[in-house]
């Protein structure tokens, strides 16, 4: 038989256990990025980095890394919020510009939006992260999820150092 006493102190605790796993749920489901966040970025991408050559994004895997980069939990979860924010920023900034989101922007609307956004704090500071994250899926080893075979750096003819990682470090 349980007394009144322990009813009560294991009833408290598992009620904390209920609402924390609730919030906990709420928070993942509400900081998860969503595949609207990656079009976000890959559009993006493209569009700073067009180039004839399409190592833009396809090649490169800009996508897959800036995934690899929101999954990683040696980046802070701060930082994997703003990169996230900043895409909804992004599109609510379209929204109000243009009544649509920054995906259906024709050329011309995105790079108002872009210069628009550059000479806010929050926009030139995460337009600043995103290229960061952009340069680095381009030039670092392909171990890392971007620079598929190498593509980045022949298309700058850069031949890596050696010796060249053969495991992710954890």
């Amino acid at each position: 038989m349980i007394n009144r006493r322990d009813f009560f102190q294991y009833s408290g605790m598992v009620g904390v256990a209920v609402l924390v796993g609730v919030a906990a749920k709420k928070y993942a489901q509400s900081n998860n990025p969503s595949t609207e966040t990656y079009k976000i970025i890959e559009a993006l991408i493209d569009h700073m980095f067009a180039d004839s050559d399409g190592y833009v994004t396809s090649q490169l895997n800009v996508v897959g890394y800036f995934k690899g980069v929101l999954n990683d939990t040696r980046i802070s979860i701060d930082q994997r919020h703003y990169l996230i924010n900043g895409t909804v920023w992004l599109d609510e900034t379209a929204e109000e510009e243009y009544d649509k989101s920054f995906l259906k922007l024709t050329h011309d609307e995105k790079e108002r939006l872009l210069k628009k956004i550059s000479m806010l704090r929050w926009g030139d500071s995460w337009l600043y992260k995103v290229m960061g994250y952009y340069f680095e899926t381009a030039f670092s080893d392909p171990i890392y999820g971007g620079n598929i075979n190498g593509v980045g750096w022949k298309w700058l003819a850069y031949e890596p150092g050696f010796p060249r990682p053969n495991e992710v470090a954890i």
